[in-house]
């Protein structure tokens, strides 16, 4: 089959591979749509941010099969309740079930997860294994390409659920690309009050506002100010930072995490969702002067009721019409061999006037 390999920070190349051998409890799925995270192509790239250091290694080595935990397909080859022919996506942290924290019924603190896309190959290929405990079936109506998204969809329920938002709070995104315009809609149908939005683009600004942002703030306005004035000179009960990252990708890089801790209410809570590198300036005397809980999402499927995973609620969330995501998918390309171009284009969404990643169709 054919699958990207990466043989050295910026120098990924599609190449033919050996097809995927899975294990015994594990599934094949043909794979439909996938798209790069921004957080991989920052790794592709060489940028100095989570797995960085692993992924430098296994380059000395060799060349790397990387990339690929955001995808949609068909399963070709089923396992342990898992059919043939079934359209699924799949949950990128895979928990080890044998560390003591596994043992103990506590996954979220693995102590040696498995990421499929970065730690295994994923879904940057035609065919991936994964195994059958990470397959999350898609329900009817919704596309491959709303599948192929739904992990950035997840990754904002996880940050609305660590903000603990209670009735009637605001609500302040900062940042309207992708994971910002998600935010807006989850605060939208959770228990928040007042949303506010801070960004750039008058387009992505315009979706802000069809998801039910209450006040939407631009690149000319004052938005300490407009959210003081808009919270009665509180400020913002939580602070959902999605905007900060290298600048050169088009990022805000600090700047983001200073003015939520300008916007953030005594005692408020600021979720970061952006991407930032492993060492950068944070305004540490005013978190602590205003006691403010600096907060990050956790990754994978997670989980908040026995009756559904994060991923499942969130597919559930785009059947019902109730979060919008094929808006925000603005570029598509075909075949696998473009998956380098949407890499690239990923990684400078801005310049190529991206929403969510771009997404290459197999």
């Amino acid at each position: 089959m054919r699958a990207a390999v990466l043989h050295g920070f910026g120098k990924l190349t599609v190449d033919e591979v050996p097809d995927p051998v899975p294990g015994p409890d594990e599934v094949v799925v043909d794979v439909t749509c996938v798209q790069p995270s921004v957080t991989e192509c920052g790794l592709i790239l060489g940028e100095p941010i989570a797995l960085h250091g692993h992924l430098a290694r296994s380059l000395r080595a060799g060349p790397v099969r990387f990339g690929g935990h955001e995808f949609c397909g068909v399963v070709s080859h089923g396992a342990a309740g898992v059919p043939v022919g079934a359209t699924v996506t799949a949950v990128e942290t895979i928990h080890c079930g044998r560390c003591a924290a596994c043992r103990r019924s506590r996954p979220d603190a693995c102590a040696r997860p498995d990421f499929i896309g970065f730690t295994r190959p994923g879904a940057f290929a035609e065919r991936v294994a994964v195994p059958a405990a990470s397959v999350v079936p898609v329900p009817a109506g919704v596309s491959a390409s709303a599948a192929a998204a739904i992990q950035p969809l997840a990754g904002a329920v996880h940050a609305h659920a660590e903000a603990d938002v209670r009735p009637g709070e605001s609500v302040l995104v900062i940042g309207a690309g992708v994971m910002g315009l998600l935010a807006v809609q989850v605060a939208r149908h959770g228990n928040a009050g007042a949303v506010i939005v801070a960004g750039r683009s008058p387009a992505k600004l315009d979706l802000a506002r069809r998801f039910g942002a209450d006040l939407v703030l631009g690149a000319d306005d004052d938005v300490r100010r407009a959210v003081r004035e808009a919270t009665d000179g509180i400020g913002a009960d939580v602070v959902v930072e999605t905007a900060g990252g290298p600048p050169e990708a088009g990022l805000a890089g600090s700047a983001t995490l200073d003015l939520a801790a300008r916007c953030v209410r005594r005692g408020g809570r600021i979720v970061m969702v952006s991407v930032l590198p492993q060492r950068f300036e944070a305004p540490v005397g005013l978190l602590r002067e205003k006691s403010v809980a600096l907060l990050h999402p956790r990754s994978g499927a997670g989980g908040y009721s026995p009756g559904a995973t994060v991923f499942e609620y969130a597919l559930r969330l785009v059947a019902r019409g109730d979060v919008d995501v094929e808006s925000l998918v603005t570029h598509r390309l075909q075949g696998i061999d473009a998956l380098p171009t949407a890499v690239e284009m990923t990684a400078n969404k801005a310049a190529h006037g991206a929403i969510n990643p771009v997404q290459v169709s197999l």
